[in-house]
């Protein structure tokens, strides 16, 4: 659990009768969805420390405070997951890089790469077929060629492909390779 500070009291009797119909009526929906978030992870404490912070600022909120212990549990679920996914980067030796990759890369690189592999099959084939080929440092007029499509269109399938793997996943957009790589914007 996380240690924020003493814990305030509410402001009346009422407040702790209402906090605590909250963590009855949706304690179990909050560990589902951290569930659902790390599955071996340890998707209890995620929704607690929710329902903590949720008592901890009862008294400032003034929003859903069900939508906002939701929101809670949600992001500190993501937290421990990104957390887990450094902590298993940092162990990943020289010997995990795939024999392709040519340029050197931080752990977190090779994990996000590892994530995005594993996401690639659920992409349409016309948006998996730009990504791989863009990775692989075809140039955007070339794959538009090998598609039978216009450069844009390219260009519109990868962006798709990094925004569907995005919302999927939880990565930030990648960086766009830098000019004289050999991929055009």
């Amino acid at each position: 659990m996380s240690s924020d500070g003493p814990l305030p009291r509410p402001h009346s009797p009422d407040d702790v009768i209402a906090y605590t119909a909250i963590v009855r009526e949706h304690r179990a929906r909050l560990v589902a969805l951290a569930r659902s978030i790390i599955p071996d992870g340890d998707y209890g404490s995620a929704a607690s420390d929710a329902l903590l912070s949720l008592f901890r600022y009862w008294p400032t909120l003034t929003a859903d405070r069900v939508a906002w212990v939701t929101t809670a549990a949600k992001n500190k679920a993501l937290t421990q997951r990104r957390q887990r996914r450094r902590e298993h980067a940092a162990t990943v030796d020289d010997d995990d890089i795939p024999l392709w990759s040519t340029v050197p890369a931080s752990a977190d690189q090779r994990l996000d790469l590892a994530s995005a592999l594993e996401m690639l099959p659920r992409l349409p084939k016309q948006e998996q077929i730009a990504l791989v080929l863009s990775a692989a440092g075809q140039d955007t007029t070339a794959i538009a060629t090998q598609l039978g499509v216009k450069a844009d269109t390219v260009r519109k399938y990868r962006a798709r492909a990094q925004r569907r793997m995005r919302d999927w996943g939880g990565y930030p957009h990648p960086t766009p390779p830098s000019p004289g790589q050999g991929n055009e914007a």
